[in-house]
């Protein structure tokens, strides 16, 4: 399955986009991806990582990406560094996040899927629990990141939250609240909120049964 991954993710990687990655898949299975100008090999290795990133996960981790019920961004993603997820990454000694970040984004939101071009499902059967409700991320680089949230009633996403990016919550399904910075907004489908920069935002569902469906965008520098 990896060789038909990386055969697909050929044809969507940069030229640009070189490293080693290795993928540790249980406990025993570990593999090299060698990302090249116009090439890309996977090798059987060993457990220990020896590539510019190393990827760690479960085999029911692998499985879930393998069947495309989660990309590799629903799968690392976590309110915090600290948060356990089901996919993890391990740096060498002497790298740091900042040198392969924009790497680490394009191989997680691509390499996995089958589809050419890549298709990310939506949808809270494809989600993760994340800053408070359930999130499907969708594209990250450079000045760019979003992805989908279904919350439920009684949930809500971020407190004591100040980011340094702009960012707009648009609503593609269901109601709910917004408060940002002291202003409390009535969310309806159709419509989109924009916070500021270092701008208190919460978004919140206190009644009803429909979830609250939105699209997330933080865009611009520093995103």
């Amino acid at each position: 399955e990896l060789k038909k991954m990386a055969e697909c993710y050929q044809k969507k990687k940069p030229s640009d986009l070189r490293g080693e990655i290795h993928l540790l898949i249980g406990e025993d299975d570990g593999f090299l991806v060698r990302l090249k100008d116009s090439d890309i090999e996977v090798e059987e290795t060993g457990v220990d990582n020896t590539g510019d990133l190393g990827l760690v996960m479960s085999e029911e981790t692998f499985d879930k990406l393998n069947s495309g019920k989660w990309n590799g961004m629903t799968a690392v993603g976590r309110s915090s560094m600290s948060e356990p997820a089901p996919l993890d990454f391990r740096l060498p000694e002497d790298t740091e996040m900042d040198e392969i970040l924009q790497m680490m984004y394009h191989f997680l939101t691509h390499f996995f899927s089958k589809d050419y071009p890549t298709i990310t499902e939506l949808g809270r059967k494809h989600s993760r629990k994340v800053h408070g409700g359930n999130a499907v991320p969708i594209a990250y680089g450079d000045g760019i990141r979003s992805a989908y949230y279904t919350i439920q009633k009684g949930e809500q996403i971020n407190e004591d939250e100040l980011d340094p990016w702009n960012q707009v919550f648009t609503v593609i399904g269901g109601s709910g609240k917004a408060l940002v910075d002291g202003e409390e907004i009535e969310l309806k489908k159709n419509m989109s909120v924009h916070v500021p920069p270092n701008k208190e935002h919460i978004v919140k569902k206190e009644e009803g049964e429909d979830d609250l469906e939105l699209l997330w965008i933080a865009y611009g520098e520093k995103a």
